[in-house]
């Protein structure tokens, strides 16, 4: 079988770019040339690849059944390139005599399909969370909800047993509470992965939003038997008064201690604690680290903690109830801060979560410290005071009237903004000791209804405690109801306990501050 020789391939050569001409001389045969071609411009990963294309001795018997035969491989400088043999001229046996070789750029179409390509993966995996996310929804709803329904079938069987009604009653409202987390992380997550958050700048004080925080995670981890610590020794900071997002370090705090409970056992020992520091006159960077004695993570865990639904086994799933979302969340916030999060963990050890965050420095105050206990609600008495509550439906109306009277208020109500506004003008100074206000209302909106209220000429207009009730809860609502100059933000379905006790916080804050 004739072979294609050195002669019949030089010309070949001469269609390789200028390139080559200049970096080889274009002297030597055709081997030759091709070799050095490889040796010295195509990358040195792809060099042992094409050498065995360049074999002019196998060149004809590779050809012999074919019409062009071609390779690809990215050049020294990146780009990449796509070299044919095609032959040219056979003989009469049909045995090829004559081939031309040609290289052609084929970095733009190499880009186009790198492109395809990734976006192809990108819409699997997309597929993939998709499948993922429905199935972990689909048992993450349809859990509590058959927990409700047996609950609500075995309260018919107990309707004369008072402990047992209590007991179902508890239960039922356990599952109500966890489908309501459920989905607050979903919608969160979902404005989170959208875009659409925007990371407002207010100043606020530290101090205050840390004994908020200690106060309910004081009675949370007592309450499952957990000893809650501040590290006192490290948990001083310089600076209280902040420029930046509270509800952002809320949520990020609350998320990485809601953890820290939920996988800990009674009798373990959470701590928690704060460090500061400065950078100037006008930044400091703040660590929050949470330590627990929970049930740890592995390190093959860890490394996708920050995933969405994870979670460390389908055992932990059913063992400690979870959405698998926290932790996402709190990734997304701590970035959208330009902070950092870090895990040390061990499994059946426990979990040190550390959250490092930048902060602009506001009025210069006097040190602070974790150790101040917030001052004990049960001073602060809501009996006989006025309420008025302003909502557009009437069944939540109805609610929100019964669980203020039942604690001694006496209740005016108002449908919307406008009437709010209204019944507020006309009465009397101090007349209104908290107003309870819907955000989504016809006529007049909530936040226009606060803002129309601050800004009234009389002295109670700006110090009347004004308490959002909203369905909205995303970050975002809670801070344009602060901007509105609403105190607080209550997301609905209505809490009880928590609408009671927003008030007598309110009210202590309001002691402190005239003191």
């Amino acid at each position: 079988m004739p072979v294609i020789n050195d002669y019949e391939a030089t010309a070949a050569i001469r269609s390789l770019p200028g390139a080559w001409d200049k970096q080889t001389g274009n002297r030597g045969c055709a081997s030759e040339k091709l070799y050095q071609f490889c040796d010295t411009m195509a990358a040195s990963e792809y060099r042992s690849l094409i050498r065995p294309f360049l074999d002019i001795s196998t060149l004809s018997a590779r050809l012999k059944a074919e019409e062009c035969i071609s390779t690809e491989y990215r050049m020294c400088d990146g780009s990449w390139h796509r070299m044919l043999f095609t032959v040219k001229k056979r003989d009469e046996s049909g045995n090829v005599t004559h081939v031309l070789c040609t290289v052609r750029s084929i970095s733009d179409s190499k880009r186009r399909e790198e492109d395809l390509n990734f976006a192809a993966e990108a819409a699997k995996r997309e597929a993939e969370m998709k499948t993922r996310f429905l199935a972990t929804m689909s048992h993450d709803i349809r859990t509590p909800l058959n927990g409700i329904i047996g609950m609500v079938n075995m309260g018919n069987q107990y309707a004369d047993d008072p402990q047992m009604q209590q007991k179902i009653r508890e239960k039922v409202m356990e599952s109500l509470k966890y489908l309501v987390s459920l989905v607050n992380d979903v919608l969160d997550m979902n404005k989170l992965q959208s875009g659409d958050l925007k990371d407002q700048q207010l100043l606020f004080d530290l101090t205050m939003v840390l004994r908020e925080l200690n106060q309910i995670y004081d009675e949370r981890a007592a309450k499952k038997g957990i000893r809650y610590e501040i590290d006192w020794k490290n948990g001083i900071y310089s600076h209280s008064t902040l420029v930046g997002n509270p509800v952002y370090l809320g949520r990020i705090l609350s998320n990485i201690m809601d953890n820290a409970i939920k996988f800990s056992q009674s009798g373990s020992v959470l701590t928690l604690g704060v460090k500061e520091e400065t950078l100037d006159d006008d930044r400091a960077n703040f660590t929050f680290y949470c330590k627990d004695q929970g049930v740890g993570m592995s390190e093959d865990f860890i490394a996708h903690a920050f995933d969405m639904f994870s979670q460390e086994s389908e055992t932990s799933r059913s063992r400690y109830e979870g959405t698998g979302l926290g932790l996402a969340i709190t990734k997304q916030l701590v970035d959208r801060m330009d902070g950092s999060i870090e895990l040390k963990s061990k499994a059946g050890v426990g979990t040190t979560v550390i959250v490092k965050i930048p902060f602009k420095i506001g009025t210069q105050d006097k040190n602070s410290n974790l150790s101040d206990k917030p001052v004990s609600l049960d001073d602060y008495s809501v009996e006989g005071m006025r309420a008025l509550v302003v909502e557009d439906n009437v069944l939540n109306m109805e609610i929100s009237r019964c669980i203020l009277e039942d604690s001694g208020m006496e209740v005016t109500c108002a449908v919307d903004g406008q009437e709010a506004v209204e019944i507020f003008e006309k009465s009397a100074p101090d007349y209104f000791g908290v107003i309870y206000m819907d955000i989504m209302m016809p006529r007049m909106n909530g936040l226009d209804a606060a803002r129309t209220i601050r800004e009234m000429k009389r002295r109670d207009a700006r110090r009347v405690p004004i308490i959002a009730m909203s369905a909205n809860a995303f970050a975002e609502d809670i801070i344009n109801s602060r901007l509105a100059g609403m105190n607080v933000h209550l997301a609905k379905p209505l809490d009880a306990e928590k609408i009671k006790q927003t008030i007598s916080e309110e009210l202590r804050k309001q002691n402190a501050c005239h003191k």
